[in-house]
């Protein structure tokens, strides 16, 4: 480890990407070289029990490298990126205190922006009229939800996905507490890194049809690994429309139990919902600054990563 005077500011590796994009492979050879940790930037593989369909980490791959904020909160809770800014602080240092270098990998772009710029200004007396201002929201169907969001905030309708009902209604009570679209309030935002520390980020990406092939592949193979079975076992004990069952694929497998989709409609139903997401992830991690984009199977995107987590290591 560098000396006092030698070090840079602290940072912390932002390895980031859409869904099916192999971000594990490149984290895997980081780790035969580093002594990393992970942070998962991951708004699915946090719910217990969704090992299959969300790729949480095998065991292989956590005795590789450890992870973190996976597979610990109960599928009935729902999750907000103030509780992920609050994770993240708490498990960066005790990765740093026992001497390793914590890395943050995935592809939920809004919990990057929670650790990395922090949370947008509200109105004074914001927190008094939160209250009726959520019951307000919280009244709205699903469709009233979607057109009263698009007519507030275009911009963040479409990065939302469509059934993130928690998000989209947060969005939503934000641009009505303020009275101005909240992607006008994150643009004017003074940022307020946690920790002070610094995001390098590494964007992997992939042609379309490429990364359309590899989530196909991925979707039949954890069909086949059992994912079915695993959602009808969490069925037993949560309720089909509980936050975690409203994943992607998970909530397609549970209208295949019901009757509504068919065995042979599942897997192109489940690869269509996640190149959606993929398409929405690609669209908002193309507008971040970073410090190299492309393929992680290219030579200088590896070599940007390496030198992210070299420059973490060195500073301490």
């Amino acid at each position: 480890m560098a000396g006092a005077s030698e070090r840079g500011p602290r940072s912390c590796p932002a390895i980031v990407g859409p869904t099916g994009v192999g971000k594990t492979a490149l984290v895997t050879a980081l780790a035969a070289r580093f002594p990393i940790e992970i942070i998962s930037l991951d708004s699915r593989q946090i719910y217990r029990g969704l090992r299959i369909g969300t790729a949480q980490p095998t065991g292989e791959e956590m005795r590789v490298c450890p992870h973190h904020l996976v597979d610990f909160l109960d599928p009935d809770d729902t999750y907000s990126a103030q509780r992920y800014r609050a994770d993240f602080c708490r498990v960066w240092r005790e990765i740093a205190d026992r001497g390793r270098v914590p890395v943050v990998v995935g592809g939920a772009g809004l919990y990057l922006r929670a650790v990395s710029e922090g949370f947008v200004p509200l109105p004074p007396g914001s927190e008094e009229r939160l209250p009726a201002v959520r019951d307000q929201v919280a009244s709205l169907d699903d469709a009233e939800l979607a057109a009263a969001l698009e007519a507030a905030d275009p911009v963040t309708s479409g990065r939302l996905h469509p059934r993130d009902r928690y998000r989209r209604r947060r969005a939503l009570e934000i641009c009505r507490l303020a009275g101005r679209a909240l992607s006008e309030l994150a643009a004017a935002q003074e940022p307020d890194p946690a920790l002070g520390l610094i995001f390098p980020v590494v964007r992997l990406d992939r042609p379309a049809g490429e990364l359309a092939a590899r989530i196909a592949a991925r979707a039949a193979a954890m069909l086949a690994a059992g994912w079915v079975e695993e959602t009808r076992a969490l069925l037993t004990r949560h309720a089909p429309d509980c936050p975690g069952l409203r994943s992607i694929g998970y909530a397609e497998i549970v209208r295949h139990l019901a009757g509504e989709v068919a065995a042979a409609d599942l897997a192109p139903a489940i690869a269509l919902a996640t190149r959606q997401y993929a398409k929405r992830q690609r669209t908002w991690f193309r507008s971040l600054a970073c410090e190299a984009a492309g393929s992680p199977d290219d030579g200088e995107v590896r070599a940007a990563a390496e030198q992210a987590v070299a420059r973490a290591v060195s500073a301490g």
